[in-house]
């Protein structure tokens, strides 16, 4: 886990939550009404806190990703295999794509990039087409092949 602002803002909120909850334990069992009440709405506040930061998270990295044409569009199926990023560095999920980077003369290719990364590049899909148009064109460059024979 980075440490960034959010990640140690929510780690400093479980710390409290976790105080919270033992205050508020022991006032129950002790029988301190004044002292549970103070401590559970402490308790409640802080776990409402955690959760509005984990949300506003979560909708950043759907905004952020709304435009990257990379990643897997909504109920697409792909595979849970994991990759490392050649450029960033980064474990990422499937798909990962193949790239050729070249310039001054000198170039490099990269068998396994994360879709953050062709973003970041600002790489443009050609085309995308469905997998059987794909698989007609392959029969059909098969046919022409065996009618050049």
């Amino acid at each position: 886990m980075n440490n960034t602002g959010a990640d140690i803002a929510i780690s400093a909120l479980n710390k409290l939550i976790d105080q919270e909850l033992a205050a508020v334990r022991a006032a129950s069992r002790d029988g301190n009404r004044p002292f549970y009440e103070i401590s559970s709405t402490r308790y409640h506040a802080f776990l409402y806190a955690r959760d509005e930061i984990r949300k506003a998270l979560a909708d950043a990295v759907d905004e952020r990703d709304a435009g990257n044409p990379f990643l897997p569009q909504r109920d697409e199926l792909v595979t849970q295999d994991m990759h490392t990023c050649d450029l960033c560095g980064r474990w990422c999920s499937s798909p990962v794509y193949s790239i050729g980077l070249i310039y001054g003369g000198q170039a490099k290719t990269f068998t396994e990039v994360c879709a953050d990364c062709m973003w970041r590049l600002k790489f443009q899909p050609v085309k995308t087409i469905p997998l059987d148009i794909y698989r007609l064109f392959e029969k059909w460059l098969d046919e022409q092949k065996e009618t050049e024979r």
